[in-house]
């Protein structure tokens, strides 16, 4: 049964059914020491557990990455996700309907969502249940066999089958507690013009595409060399449907993501088949698009989770095309994008196959940034320093290019406008013409071609570093008054009609206590989910769970009088800074006074020189 939620409840209502032991044991490996738990932390090379985890207080932290949040800001690190998709994913783990605009649809219904997942992932087991058990697929097992694919790349990518068979999985549906309606909304089943159903995987090596979170979302589809002719296409993808977009995924993710997060770095190919290749040979950080170019979209998804992105593409002339077509992409992104052309017309599957990991590792370091590609593609064959007029074609070939991304003004982040300055630097530099020039003349082609002046969306803004705090660096009384005030929470409103946020000395401190004092303010609650919840910086929520921990050890007999004691120490601290400030604001002044007189003696004595006058002194 699923429970539908107001809006003010749902979050709530989603933290209080997701215990952070339960949801954060699915991710790693817990292991019970003390009160709490420990794990290896995912987020650096951990070899001893400095991930712990505080069931009391529902929450986690790394002393090492100095980070640390509830159970929300781990699934959006742990997934690379955004808090309303978090919301949802946590939601849908404790079988909470969450609140929305359009209408919910009947739960079994084909419109209901988790009805379709369902699906899906029953569609994935019979596939690949039929092509390891049943002799209907020895043409598959054949051929993926001659392809170099192993029993461990069968189970691990849960590839599978489909029967030569217009029928076969319609007719599995009517057996079965999915019905035909939900497999035609999931794209598992078509509709020909004359409105009859049939199967659209028919005579196919299955190649299940699942979402980050490993669920199966769509299908991909090779045609078996037995079964084709001239009217089966050679692959097949599920089309466009509620779960799945192919602009916003791309294949494999699920197995890669940790690698990728790991390395910082990650490969896109072509095919599915290179994917499978390149993760057999210990190449695991390898995505493929799916069936289409690299797009905004994918670079988006990716960033997430890499810095540098690795282009891998046949040596063939369609793939030096579609190199200069990504290029544009990328000029406005704060990813760095390496191009790898392999040689000998050879995909990453067979090169990888014929010639080892090593020699593709050894081939990506060779890799072109996506502009140093870009120019040599455009000065093939042209010498610069001879031909006039091939190294202008070049170059205003390369300025077209540029032209084509976002217009980087002045209202975009300094980072990278700096990224367009640094590639109109180097193009400079190669053709030996003038920055400047280059500058008037890509403004020329921008008006030219149309392009509108942009904010970027927030995805592609680089990301801020954030500040660091450390409790250690907190000011004594500070850390006092804080720890008292998340040990007592009946204390807070008396410490903050007795103080102020710009009595504390600790930024870290002063930073805390505001988020205190605005939800006091405004009438929210003052626990340590609330203030948790109220914090963005990640290295700030780590200095409130330290804070927090550190009260929870200390016994105080006696908060009122411990906080009679603070109180009274920041109004000695505060007099001490007034009466200083005071003292300091004298002595400026009388400096001020003799720096006048001073003044005033040496106009005396200039005119005095001048004239010739002799002035009077006193005594």
């Amino acid at each position: 049964m699923v429970f539908p939620l107001e809006n003010n409840d749902a979050k709530e209502q989603v933290r209080a059914a997701s215990d952070i032991v339960d949801v954060l044991g699915s991710y790693l490996n817990l292991r019970r020491q003390g009160r709490g738990y420990v794990a290896l932390c995912p987020w650096h090379d951990d070899s001893r557990p400095s991930f712990q985890v505080n069931p009391q207080r529902q929450s986690w932290r790394c002393w090492v990455c100095g980070i640390g949040g509830d159970v929300f800001s781990f699934v959006m690190r742990r997934e690379s996700i955004e808090f309303r998709e978090a919301l949802e994913l946590l939601a849908d783990r404790a079988n909470i309907a969450l609140p929305s605009s359009a209408p919910a649809a009947p739960v079994g219904s084909p419109d209901d969502k988790k009805y379709q997942y369902n699906a899906l992932a029953w569609a994935e087991r019979l596939f690949h249940e039929l092509l390891l058990k049943d002799p209907i697929a020895d043409e598959a097992r054949r051929y993926l066999q001659d392809r170099g694919m192993t029993q461990d790349a069968i189970h691990h990518f849960h590839l599978g089958f489909a029967p030569n068979d217009w029928q076969w999985l319609c007719n599995r549906s009517l057996h079965s507690e999915y019905s035909q309606g939900v497999l035609e909304k999931v794209g598992l089943i078509g509709r020909s013009q004359s409105g009859n159903l049939y199967d659209r995987f028919k005579g196919r090596v299955i190649f299940p595409i699942r979402d980050p979170q490993a669920r199966p979302i769509a299908f991909g589809g090779r045609i078996l060399p037995a079964y084709a002719d001239e009217k089966a296409a050679k692959y097949v993808n599920s089309p466009e449907t509620r779960l799945f977009s192919k602009s916003d995924n791309v294949y494999a993710l699920d197995l890669a993501r940790d690698h990728i997060t790991n390395s910082k770095k990650v490969i896109v190919v072509e095919g599915y088949t290179d994917v499978i290749a390149l993760h057999e040979a210990g190449v695991k950080n390898a995505v493929a698009v799916l069936g289409t170019a690299l797009g905004p979209r994918h670079i988006q998804l990716l960033r997430r989770y890499a810095d540098t992105v690795y282009l891998v593409l046949d040596g063939d002339d369609a793939g030096q095309k579609r190199t200069s077509e990504v290029l544009e992409l990328f000029i406005a992104q704060q990813v760095d994008l390496r191009i790898s052309t392999l040689p000998d017309n050879l995909d990453p599957c067979d090169f990888v196959q014929q010639q080892g990991a090593d020699a593709f590792r050894a081939h990506l370091d060779k890799s072109l940034d996506a502009l140093e590609h870009k120019i040599r593609i455009a000065t093939n064959g042209v010498n610069l320093a001879n031909d006039l007029h091939g190294a202008n074609d070049a170059l205003e070939d390369v300025l077209n290019t540029l032209a084509k991304a976002p217009n980087l003004g002045s209202s975009t982040s300094s980072e990278v406008r700096l990224r367009e300055h640094q590639f109109l630097a180097r193009i400079a530099r190669q053709f030996q013409v003038d920055d400047s020039e280059l500058r008037t003349r890509l403004a020329s082609l921008r008006r030219a071609a149309g392009a509108k002046q942009r904010l970027p969306h927030p995805e592609e803004m680089p990301a801020v570093a954030n500040k660091t705090y450390r409790i250690g660096e907190l000011d004594s009384w500070d850390r006092l008054l804080l720890e008292l005030m998340l040990a007592h929470p009946e204390t807070i409103e008396w410490c903050l009609d007795e103080i102020g946020p710009d009595e504390l000395t600790s930024e870290g401190a002063r930073a805390i206590f505001q988020v205190l004092k605005s939800r006091s303010e405004a009438h929210e609650d003052c626990g340590f989910p609330g203030i948790l919840d109220s914090i963005d910086n990640e290295s700030l929520r780590f200095l409130l769970i330290e804070l927090d921990e550190a009260a929870s050890q200390k016994e105080i007999a006696e908060p009122d009088a411990e906080l009679k004691s603070i109180i009274a120490a920041f109004r000695r601290r505060h007099e001490d800074r007034y009466m200083g400030q005071q003292v300091a604001s004298m002595q400026q002044q009388a400096l001020s006074e003799k720096d006048e007189l001073d003044i005033l003696n040496q106009i005396i004595e200039q005119q005095r020189n001048r004239q010739g006058i002799s002035f009077p002194t006193d005594g």
